[in-house]
């Protein structure tokens, strides 16, 4: 009975904060300019989870998507939103979905994963891994390239940006860890007993996405209606596909992964990681981690910390090679308990060992989440430029032109200790090796007025120039 009290308490202690960070998410999202409502949801089933059941898949889609030729194919960048495994929902990043939306010009997919308590580990991943596959095998009808496909996520969800790729490389090599299971054929609704014909489709969606026709099992309003009001399109499930049905893990490339302040191991003591951040005062608060780490390590007797579904730097390096992408985005926040874990990760990522190209570093002076602050006047300059920055990599890896401007550019509000540092210098043409923009430095004054020379200089930048300098710190 005790034990049993004690879930009903942390069930509600979660049912109290998903309200709080609601409530702030609303606030988050009233700051001008205000982000899109997302275009349409898909309710898709769990095939790895011994659970069952099903979740949501949030889709946020260029202009473009309904006036491309059919054959075109979208990159897509699935997103694993944050909130200690316990709160948010799949519209949290929309300032991020909208950025990428409109500088990658890719198809976003937010994962709206089963939370804890009621879905603690590994449900989440098993979800988020279930995603990636659904979204492959279903590559054709929703006009997306599977073979252009990136991974991002933030705190939470930024462990799940390398927890996923660690799942999906057992299943596709068979490790025996989790298996796929057929899923449960679609059954058309009483009203449409029988399926509509292509032509019917076309009329509902438009000749851009007739591609949709073969697969859909019931008819859907125009998408153009949906994407140009308020309101969001939910569409009906899209039927089993042949290698869904013979349990196959489809053929997919994941050429980028983006991860945010993500929390990579689990075998420290939060203790230990508090004693870390030189600003303790801006941790979050030990009665908010306590409930995600009891909410989501349940039964903490029976969870290893050491499992790589968890704790993505307990992989081995051979783990690490073959299931992660060349390319890795990663950004850590030096006010946050995560930042020292979070920076190590990022250095055995780029070592001989592992091999990966490492991007992003450590932001200077802010603390964890400094983007999603609940601020109904002013969405922080140094967000949008962390996310257009991460945008300027996924533009690059989906073979896009870029300039060393755009992938520098968050060094325009803060200072940044970049894991790819020498590798840019090289590339913006800096001989000399001086210290971060910001933090000062006989070469400082030299740096900057040639970087906002080529800032001003720079094609399609459309994003404000460097800010004034106050008392030498920005």
């Amino acid at each position: 009975m005790g034990i049993f009290s004690a879930r009903w308490f942390l069930h509600m202690k979660a049912a109290i904060w998903r309200a709080l960070m609601a409530v702030g998410m609303k606030f988050h999202k009233f700051a001008e300019p205000r982000p899109p409502h997302p275009n349409f949801k898909i309710v898709i089933p769990s095939r790895l989870s011994p659970r069952g059941g099903t979740f949501k898949l949030v889709f946020y889609v260029p202009d473009s998507y309904l006036t491309t030729p059919d054959a075109y194919r979208f990159p897509v960048v699935v997103n694993f939103h944050g909130g200690g495994f316990t709160l948010g929902t799949g519209t949290d990043d929309a300032r991020w979905a909208s950025t990428v939306v409109n500088l990658v010009d890719a198809v976003f997919v937010s994962v709206e994963y089963r939370l804890a308590p009621e879905y603690p580990f590994s449900v989440g991943v098993e979800d988020g891994t279930d995603a990636l596959i659904y979204l492959a095998s279903h590559a054709e009808e929703l006009c997306l390239d599977p073979h252009r496909i990136a991974l991002s996520g933030f705190s939470a969800g930024g462990n799940f940006a390398f927890t996923v790729p660690l799942m999906l490389h057992d299943l596709q090599i068979d490790a025996g860890k989790r298996s796929l299971r057929e899923p449960s054929p679609v059954r058309p609704s009483s009203r449409h007993s029988t399926r509509p014909s292509s032509s019917h489709l076309r009329t509902h969606l438009g000749p851009s996405t007739s591609a949709f026709s073969s697969t859909l099992s019931l008819p859907r309003p125009k998408l153009e209606q949906a994407m140009s009001s308020t309101s969001v399109l939910k569409l009906s499930d899209l039927e089993p596909t042949a290698l869904e049905i013979a349990q196959e893990v489809p053929d997919l490339t994941i050429k980028a992964i983006i991860s945010f302040y993500p929390p990579t191991d689990f075998r420290s003591s939060r203790k230990e990681k508090r004693a870390t951040n030189p600003a303790p005062e801006k941790n979050l608060p030990p009665m908010l981690t306590n409930l995600f780490d009891e909410s989501y390590m349940h039964p903490h007797s029976l969870v290893d910390m050491n499992d790589p579904y968890l704790s993505p730097m307990a992989a081995s390096d051979a783990q690490l090679r073959a299931s992660l992408p060349d390319e890795i985005i990663l950004y850590t926040c030096e006010y946050d308990m995560l930042n020292v874990e979070g920076k190590a990760f990022g250095e055995r990522l780029k070592s001989d060992a592992v091999g990966k190209t490492v991007h992003g570093g450590e932001v200077k002076a802010v603390p964890h989440a400094f983007d999603k602050k609940p601020n109904p006047v002013k969405f922080p300059k140094a967000a949008d430029r962390i996310y257009s920055e991460a945008c300027a990599e996924l533009k690059r890896v989906f073979g896009g032109r870029v300039s060393f401007e755009e992938r520098t550019q968050l060094e325009l509000s803060k200072a940044v200790e970049r894991f790819d540092g020498d590798a840019l210098r090289d590339e913006g043409g800096e001989e000399e090796e001086g210290p971060l923009i910001g933090e000062g430095g006989t070469t400082r004054g030299e740096r900057e007025r040639e970087r906002e020379r080529r800032w001003r200089e720079a094609p399609g930048i459309t994003i404000d120039g460097p800010p004034p300098e106050t008392n030498g710190v920005r």
